[in-house]
């Protein structure tokens, strides 16, 4: 009996320390929450890639950009910044035509696509977000692609917990409304992994998002995250499938 009980004790501690590891995993929570300090500055560097099909013609695109966001003033529930988008390359083919930028390349551009591109390159705009993530105020013409960041809710949040979102926006001057549910998929010491599903809808426009996000607990602001938009588009009697996928990553 002592044998027996000499070899079976460290299973039971093995099992104990497993039972106790996972429960203490399912109790762990983060306070998420907008935190970045005053005089803070983070890189955004983001892709968007484009592909549609319009009676049977083919159109691509891709898109990169690099915006600075400094912090420039906050309180206890708002977060004031201004970016600037310091670097910006668009190539798009259609119908076999290939058309380019490259603002580190100014010249080799088109210049009527240029002149399409050099009224926001190192303009500063103001956005205001609020402790939670949401965009309080921000310039009609901001790349809306660069806010790719999560809203949270105002209680601690777990793995499994779920929270839903509704944000009303203009997309080229027509109103759009987004829904959606976030999903905490992992929970670290210093992240935290965020599913995304929703629909966005406008005028003549539907289309279902799929994100993922890693956020920076203490910052509250994304590390990475992609972003899936199948949207169809239809006018005229005319439907356009559009594909876009958008990535970001923080520095």
């Amino acid at each position: 009996m002592k044998r027996l009980i000499k070899h079976t004790l460290p299973v039971i501690l093995i099992f104990v320390g497993l039972a106790l590891t996972s429960c203490n995993n399912k109790t762990k929570g983060v306070l998420l929450r907008y935190n970045t300090k005053v005089g803070e500055t983070i890189t955004l560097n983001t892709t968007i890639t484009q592909s549609s099909d319009l009676e049977g013609q083919g159109m691509s695109a891709l898109i990169t950009m690099k915006m600075e966001m400094t912090t420039t003033d906050r309180t206890d529930s708002l977060v004031y910044t201004q970016s600037r988008l310091k670097e910006m390359t668009f190539k798009t083919s259609i119908m076999g035509e290939t058309i380019s930028f490259d603002s580190n390349h100014m010249e080799d551009a088109d210049p009527s696509v240029a002149a399409n591109f050099q009224g926001i390159l190192d303009k500063t705009f103001d956005i205001v977000y609020d402790i939670y993530g949401n965009i309080v105020s921000v310039p009609e013409d901001y790349p809306q692609e660069q806010g790719i960041t999560a809203v949270f809710p105002k209680e601690m949040v777990y793995v499994g917990s779920q929270w839903s979102r509704e944000t009303d926006s203009q997309i080229n001057g027509m109103a759009a409304h987004s829904k959606g549910t976030y999903t905490v998929k992992r929970i670290t010491a210093k992240t935290t992994e965020l599913d995304f599903t929703g629909t966005i809808t406008a005028e003549n426009i539907n289309g279902d998002i799929t994100s993922t996000m890693l956020i920076n607990n203490e910052k509250g602001f994304p590390i990475s995250a992609t972003m899936d938009m199948p949207t169809t588009i239809s006018t005229a009697g005319i439907t356009v499938t559009l594909m876009q996928t958008i990535t970001l990553t923080t520095e």
